[in-house]
């Protein structure tokens, strides 16, 4: 057997694995749209009749409304405070010989690795010790130990693909180190600060094993409203806000993927 037949052979197998994969991923998302549209008072697959009444059923439910809200304003503030402290962590981790700075970026980047029950749990017990439990603060502060390690990384990724000739260039002919950093440093960090702000929201924003940890009462977070609303009703509202949602963070990854290449700097 010829070593171009060997390569065409490992080249189909490689192939067929990957749209294998592809299906095995996308198939739950499918599944889920389908059911969003049936037509019955239970979950049916397939659909004996198609309807949208389940899609309008979400703007009915105050508790879901108020739900996406909170998970809404932790995200945005988690995302913005982590995407801003995230600047100074990877500056100072790319550019200077820091004692101990791979302990550093191992400890800044282990909320990734370590388990989020883990990690729920040790945050419930600090926040009670320190009388802050079951508050939209603790919550916060929770989703930003969780978000924090995404813009660092991006951002790392970022600072290693940048040109430093022209902060030198511009440092030369005058500017001073904070408008280089405004004018120079930043636009050419602008992939970097996109795709991790959007990683950071979008993971707080749909966090379900640290947030149950951190929640009372009325402070409920849209997923784990979800949840509560399918433990108590067998109807397909659940699989048509899911639907909603994944269309909603489709296009926005797309957009920003196409303008800023987010997911190209988030696997550096």
């Amino acid at each position: 057997m010829s070593k171009a037949t060997q390569t065409s052979r490992f080249d189909k197998a490689i192939t067929a694995l990957a749209w294998l994969a592809l299906l095995f991923l996308v198939f739950p998302v499918v599944l889920t749209a389908v059911v969003s549209f049936n037509d019955s008072f239970i979950i049916e697959f397939p659909p004996k009749a198609f309807s949208l009444k389940w899609y309008w059923n979400i703007a009915e439910i105050h508790a879901i409304g108020v739900s996406t809200l909170i998970s809404a304003s932790i995200a945005l503030v988690a995302a913005t405070l982590c995407t801003v402290l995230a600047i100074g962590a990877s500056l100072a981790i790319s550019r200077y010989d820091l004692p101990g700075k791979s302990l550093l970026t191992a400890f800044l980047l282990s909320p990734i690795t370590v388990p989020m029950v883990a990690v729920g749990i040790a945050l419930i017990q600090f926040f009670i010790m320190t009388d802050m439990a079951f508050t939209w603060y603790s919550l916060l502060i929770g989703h930003m130990v969780l978000v924090m390690a995404y813009p660092i990384r991006t951002l790392l990724a970022s600072l290693t693909l940048m040109n430093p000739s022209l902060e030198e260039a511009a440092q030369s002919l005058g500017a001073s180190k904070w408008t280089t950093f405004r004018t120079v440093t930043l636009p050419q960090l602008k992939p970097g600060l996109i795709s991790g702000f959007m990683f950071a929201f979008l993971i707080s924003f749909d966090n379900y094993p640290i947030s149950v940890f951190l929640v009372r009462g009325g402070l409920t977070t849209m997923p784990i409203e979800i949840f509560n609303y399918i433990t108590q009703n067998l109807d397909p509202t659940p699989a048509a806000f899911s639907t909603l949602y994944i269309l909603v963070v489709s296009a926005l990854i797309i957009f920003a993927e196409r303008r800023y290449k987010i997911v190209s700097y988030s696997i550096q």
